[in-house]
């Protein structure tokens, strides 16, 4: 009695259907990585915007909160709080500039004080977007609102708008020039767009200790 051989091997079509079928799955599999990685890139990309957002928040809540103002003649027309209302592209871009007392002394020796002039605005980089600008000098001369240090703090704001308060009444600009005191309080929003053309308007309040308000 002979004996009959049996083939345990795979057919090609067998083969053949289960590369397609592996295709099949490893297509999905890498589709739904690129769409957890472009997730976490957006997510983690909102998140360092908001981060930066917080930061300048920060500073600019600081250094208005610090704001003065000298009673002393004549110093007193070199000490200033001035804030400018404007428009570009559609979106506020106003401009503040003051004197504060949130100047920072790193050296003991320096012949500094606590007292610096401090600016915030917007301004176009390179590429044609919005950026959020500090100017600070670290000394009081006669020739305020300009010159000391610039440096950018934040990406991505389209907007920045300022109000004053003054006597319970909401201000579009304020120059201390004029009104010979400082605001009560700084209303700050800024308004930021993402990649996705998203816009976001985040706003805070701060008063100004000195203002006598």
């Amino acid at each position: 009695m002979s004996e009959r051989r049996i083939d345990s091997g795979f057919t090609l079509m067998e083969v053949l259907i289960a590369t397609a079928i592996l295709g099949i799955v490893m297509a999905i599999v890498y589709g739904s990585f690129v769409q957890t990685r472009r997730v976490i890139g957006r997510t983690e990309a909102a998140v360092d915007g908001l981060r930066g957002i917080r930061a300048a928040f920060s500073r600019i809540t600081n250094d208005v909160g610090m704001a003065f103002l000298s009673t002393n003649l004549p110093f007193n027309d070199n000490t200033f709080f001035v804030g400018t209302d404007d428009y570009e592209g559609g979106y506020p871009s106003d401009k503040i500039d003051f004197t504060s007392f949130s100047h920072i002394l790193r050296d003991s020796d320096a012949k500094e004080s606590d007292q610096m002039e401090v600016g915030y605005y917007l301004r176009k980089d390179f590429e044609g977007a919005s950026v959020l600008m500090k100017r600070e000098k670290n000394r009081i001369d006669v020739n305020p609102m300009y010159g000391g240090k610039t440096y950018e703090l934040c990406e991505d704001i389209v907007g920045i708008n300022f109000r004053y308060l003054d006597d319970g009444a909401w201000l579009e600009s304020w120059d201390s020039r004029v009104t010979k005191k400082l605001p009560e309080a700084v209303e700050i929003t800024i308004i930021t767009k993402d990649s996705n053309g998203t816009e976001r308007s985040l706003r805070t309040v701060t008063e100004i200790p000195l203002s006598g308000g």
